[in-house]
């Protein structure tokens, strides 16, 4: 006779590395972010310009509210 709880020990070990690898993940996710500088990229926007009175969205008008 085989003890019920075996299978639930699997499922839970396969939870556990689901997990882990969700973890890793993330954690890598939030280093690239850290890696972005923007000071360095605010830099190449132009604050002199005008903005522009005649421009128009490209996929056509906003929806009446």
């Amino acid at each position: 006779m085989r003890p019920r709880s075996v299978g639930r020990m699997t499922d839970h070990a396969a939870d556990d590395d689901l997990l882990r690898r969700s973890q890793e993940s993330i954690d890598d996710a939030k280093a690239a972010a850290a890696e972005v500088d923007l000071p360095e990229q605010e830099d190449l926007i132009d604050e002199d310009l005008p903005a522009a009175d005649t421009a128009k969205p490209a996929d056509g008008p906003a929806p009446a509210a």
